[in-house]
């Protein structure tokens, strides 16, 4: 009866005693989080956190606050003629946030004659049944606006119509992301599933692991609400590599309780109050540590 009370004091003991509020407060918080997390803007612009007095991120502020020109774009159109060139040109020109359409019938008429047009126009504009059009925006070159902008004016292409430039690498890293994200995310839950189902002798602990881990990214992620907006390196690593990174401490806790059920035959409630009392200095250990290098990184 003495080492029971002795090992009910601390942490342990009201852990075990409070378990129901603290499952339900945990299950409550994930509204919040989840809200946060939907509205945190993801920045797929590696080149914003560039610093902001070079001369690269000066001129692109200049040219947006003054002259109200911010990304511009490239669009390549093989093999077709002109007057479906200028309609296609015009479609651009009606995409919301779309500032201006440069072609060479900003120029000259199309009526004019390939061969009297002067030689730096075709140089520019004209190459072999290729030709480009200048697409400027009025929004900055990662801007959700002009992302979006891109994804219509790509609706509107043929197959031979073909956007470069770096708001379409930051759309299709976009795209990219979201698409293969999920996949890998799915991956890691069904490695550690089975790997946790081999190796422990339950198959429900993996299950629970999971869920708890589940639910604290979810935390993670949402509270990045506080900070505007996160890279999608930070989104697309952050589920994976906390996974990977707090799975032990779970791991250290179902052992002991385990071991300490041993000592308390028939007292679950004793038995994890001892667990969370003997895991507890390894794992804040452990946890600091690893708070201190993600911190430095």
């Amino acid at each position: 009866i003495v080492q029971k009370r002795w090992i009910m004091k601390g942490i342990g003991k009201w852990v075990v005693k409070l378990r129901h509020l603290i499952l339900i407060a945990a299950v409550v918080l994930l509204i919040p989080s989840g809200i946060g997390y939907l509205n945190t803007r993801i920045n797929y612009d590696v080149l914003t956190y560039l610093p902001k007095d070079i001369e690269t991120m000066v001129g692109q502020d200049i040219l947006l606050d003054e002259f109200g020109q911010g990304a511009v774009s490239m669009v390549v159109v093989r093999g077709m003629e002109f007057k479906d060139v200028a309609s296609l040109k015009a479609e651009i020109e009606e995409v919301p946030h779309v500032k201006d359409v440069i072609w060479y019938d900003s120029f000259v008429s199309l009526s004019t004659p390939v061969e009297m047009l002067p030689q730096d126009v075709r140089d520019a504009f004209l190459s072999g049944d290729a030709t480009l059009m200048a697409v400027t925006y009025d929004t900055g070159t990662s801007a959700d606006e002009t992302m979006e902008a891109i994804t219509e004016i790509r609706k509107l292409a043929t197959e031979n119509v073909y956007l470069a430039g770096i708001s379409g690498i930051v759309t299709d890293t976009r795209d990219l992301a979201n698409a293969e994200e999920p996949i890998y995310v799915l991956l890691a839950v069904i490695f550690a599933t089975i790997i946790l189902g081999i190796s422990m002798d339950t198959f429900l602990a993996p299950i629970f692991f999971l869920l708890s881990i589940g639910m604290c990214i979810i935390y993670n992620l949402g509270s990045n609400w506080f900070f505007g907006e996160i890279s999608y390196i930070t989104k697309a690593l952050a589920a994976v590599l906390q996974l990977g990174v707090t799975m032990d401490y779970s791991i250290f806790l179902w052992h002991s309780f385990k071991e300490k059920q041993q000592t308390f035959p028939g007292d679950s409630r004793s038995a994890m109050a001892a667990a969370i009392n003997m895991t507890q200095q390894s794992v804040i250990g452990s946890s600091i540590t690893t708070i201190a290098g993600f911190i430095a990184l």
